[in-house]
């Protein structure tokens, strides 16, 4: 059993040692994304009363990057979370983020997770009263890319700390120049 353990972990160093395993393209990279994006807020307001919002909307992104290696990465982009509404009210959310991405190469797919800030701003109508807010928060994601050469087809996840909570889950494509 241990000689097993022991090959296992030894065949899976040896994996990621190798360079066509690390075949992610380094260098300048463009991408856009398409999805869907999860907005939740409630609490209580001065001029609202108590509220809560919890909808979905179309959302986009478009970001480029720079790839250091098949393992490292910093990428940068504009979010639209959509515009999604409920009977009471909207919410226009949208933002610059700022990543650290970092990668395990495994042929031609990735797995990455990534860990930065976004600067965001929102217009809440709400009830007829509208309101604006923005803020610098934490943003983090993580996702699966499949690699063809210079393009790659990603999926990600992504976490905003905007307003309570906001998702994003997104399709998209990159090119590497």
């Amino acid at each position: 059993m241990m000689k097993h353990i022991t090959l296992l972990i030894l065949s899976l160093m040896f994996t990621f040692a190798c360079t066509s395993v690390q075949a992610k393209d380094e260098g300048l990279y463009f991408g856009a994304s398409v999805g869907s994006a999860s907005i939740e807020q409630s609490g209580s307001d001065a001029d609202l009363g108590d509220f809560d919002f919890n909808e979905n909307d179309f959302a986009w992104k478009l970001f480029g990057g720079y790839q250091f290696s098949g393992l490292l990465a910093i990428e940068a982009g504009y979010v639209d979370l959509g515009s999604p509404s409920d009977s009471r009210g909207s919410v226009d959310p949208y933002g610059l983020d700022v990543f650290a991405v970092a990668g395990i190469p495994l042929g031609p797919v990735r797995v990455f997770g990534k860990l930065g800030g976004i600067y965001w701003d929102a217009d809440l109508e709400y009830i007829g009263k509208n309101i604006s807010n923005d803020g610098l928060d934490l943003a983090a994601g993580i996702g699966l890319e499949f690699e063809l050469g210079s393009i790659a087809v990603r999926g990600e996840v992504e976490y905003f700390d905007i307003l309570d909570q906001t998702w994003m889950y997104t399709v998209g494509a990159t090119i590497t120049f």
